[in-house]
């Protein structure tokens, strides 16, 4: 199997890229859009050789393109979320992709098809489309992991650094600017480009939602986040309360699946963080993962989930919320949530709140699980080229991204069209329209994130009070801002205390992550449901049973690559 190695001179590189994460993301975001004035020239004195069509290098960026002589189409991703999460209903036809062509395709004579990606099974959509021959132009995801498993196969082309940063200049500015230029090789060779994500030490838009109506009732005045013994009191009471099920259930699923980052112990060990703290593979076997199924055995033991969670798909989970049968939801936050439109139309004299992350970090003794949680680093959707993906298709795809990274469209894209999807407010800030049901010109998810996330994983306004504001659901009878920075300050408190690490990254290849990946994927989702719905006084020997068969199935193989990356030096290491 071909390697997917970063450069080996990158293990440096890496790690200053993470320090620089540390410093960035807890800042104001306005030094997130602002390029170095030197970092502009030296880009656009880069010039790459003449190119025929596309990119004219008289001038570097889109002054200085041209229209393609002969018609290209360029292929876009665009996560399908499903009926209820997408926003507007047909992600690859409607208004807004409509608007791209219109100001861009048409322009430069490129045809831009935008391709549904199933969110929760991205890695078979790929698969699939590269089996077929018809990968998409750009090939994104938001997992390192993911781009090197497609670089190992094949799916990916390498691409000129000089003539990206020729023809998308702005772009490569702002990766040098939060050091994810370190992140372009594979192999040796440059394969990816990458999106900023700003605020990457924390996950606040990230949110639970619980009924503070219901907590009230049972006689709690706070949500005991990462307090597993309060925790257990809490639901005790909802359920003699008469709320039957208050924890709904369905079944495990998608990626990153049971992520275990609040029952580790802190500080880390260097060595158990780096050979099984990356979320991707479900840490099986480790202590952190059985404190965390042992907590969902209980759970479910104790009547809290539905007895068939197993069986039941997410949406099932949220008609629970919106139906006023379940006490939480967790999902990203926006402007727009169709979830709390509806729970409030079913439920109009319920009190919600947001679960808010405590700046004091404190271990629960007995469950050993506290507030911790994963953050990020500064890059947010990894880039490349499609492997059959001719030499114009490629100019254009880069060509798209800078012209998506320009303030103007980029802020169309975001917030829309001005007394349709958004109006200004006193202070001259964008307010998005809360619910844009119905409308031609509707956004799609998360106020159309899925189209410009290859530029940003957030949007911004300057600050984080701002942008907090801007994502706080609108047009429902509460407001959550105050409570929505609470928690962004409470994350951003346990990071600063060292309680919560972003994981390992590997300057080397993890072969037996790309050929197990997948079977203990499978495995973990069958061994999950045996141990937590098995007795509690048969948890621990089967926990160990089925740890062993784990191992024996590929993950021993994971750990021990990992470990020899982390001797080699091929790692970053733990800050």
């Amino acid at each position: 199997m071909k390697k997917n190695t970063l450069h080996k001179v990158m293990a440096t590189a890496l790690v200053g890229a993470m320090a620089m994460s540390t410093l960035t993301g807890c800042g104001s975001s306005a030094d997130n859009t602002t390029a170095d004035a030197g970092t502009k020239e030296s880009v656009a004195e880069s010039s790459a050789a003449s190119t025929d069509a596309g990119a004219s290098t008289a001038v570097a960026g889109i002054d200085g393109w041209e229209a393609f002589a002969d018609n290209v189409t360029l292929q876009i991703p665009v996560y399908d979320r499903g009926s209820s999460g997408n926003g507007c209903s047909d992600v690859e036809n409607n208004y807004w992709t409509n608007w791209v062509q219109e100001n861009f395709g048409d322009k430069y004579n490129i045809t831009v098809e935008y391709v549904g990606i199933t969110r929760s099974d991205v890695m078979t959509d790929y698969a699939m489309l590269a089996a077929s021959q018809s990968l998409p132009t750009i090939c994104m995801e938001y997992d390192y992991d993911k781009l090197a498993s497609w670089q190992a196969d094949g799916y990916l082309q390498t691409y000129d650094v000089e003539e990206f940063k020729q023809i998308a200049p702005t772009y490569w500015e702002t990766m040098v600017e939060h050091g994810n230029d370190a992140y372009t090789k594979l192999d040796d060779e440059d394969y990816l480009v990458l999106g900023y994500r700003p605020y990457g030490n924390t996950t606040y838009t990230w949110c639970t939602f619980y009924r503070q109506d219901w907590l009230e009732e049972a006689g709690f005045s706070e949500y005991p986040v990462g307090d597993n013994t309060k925790l257990l009191e809490l639901y005790a009471k909802l359920v003699e309360n008469g709320h039957q099920y208050p924890l709904s259930g369905k079944k495990v699923s998608g990626a990153g699946i049971d992520q275990n980052y609040g029952y580790r112990d802190y500080p880390q060990d260097e060595t158990t963080w780096a050979t099984t703290g990356d979320y991707q593979i479900p840490a099986l076997s480790t202590e952190a993962q059985k404190r965390f199924l042992k907590w969902e055995n209980e759970l479910y033991n104790d009547g809290y989930y539905n007895p068939e969670y197993y069986l039941r798909d997410a949406s099932e989970a949220e008609a629970d919320f919106i139906n006023g049968e379940a006490f939480t939801w967790t999902g990203y936050i926006s402007s727009s949530m169709n979830v709390l439109n509806s729970f409030y139309d079913a439920n109009p004299d319920a009190k919600l709140a947001v679960a808010v992350t405590p700046s004091t970090w404190t271990q629960d003794e007995t469950w050993g699980s506290s507030a911790s949680y994963r953050p990020g680093t500064n890059f947010g959707m990894m880039i490349g080229f499609a492997n059959d993906a001719t030499e114009d298709e490629v100019k254009a795809a880069m060509m798209y991204l800078e012209w998506l990274n320009q303030p103007e469209n980029l802020f169309t894209m975001q917030w829309g069209i001005e007394g349709v999807n958004f109006n200004y407010d006193d202070n001259g800030d964008p307010v998005a329209v809360a619910d844009q049901t119905g409308l031609a010109e509707q956004q799609g998810h998360n106020n159309n994130v899925d189209y410009w996330c290859a530029v940003t994983a957030v949007k911004t306004l300057g600050s984080i009070e701002k942008d907090i504001q801007a994502v706080t659901p609108q047009g429902i009878p509460q407001d959550f801002y105050d409570q929505i920075l609470a928690n962004y300050n409470g994350q951003v408190a346990i990071y600063e205390a060292g309680k919560a690490n972003s994981d390992c990254l590997f300057a080397t290849a993890i072969d037996a992550v790309t050929e197990y990946n997948q079977t203990l994927y499978d495995l973990y989702t069958e061994y999950r449901d045996k141990l937590t719905m098995c007795p509690k006084d048969q948890f621990d020997s089967l926990y160990e049973e089925l740890s062993q068969k784990y191992l024996d199935a590929g993950y021993q193989e994971v750990i021990d690559e990992r470990q020899a990356a982390l001797d080699a030096g091929n790692t970053t290491r733990l800050q």
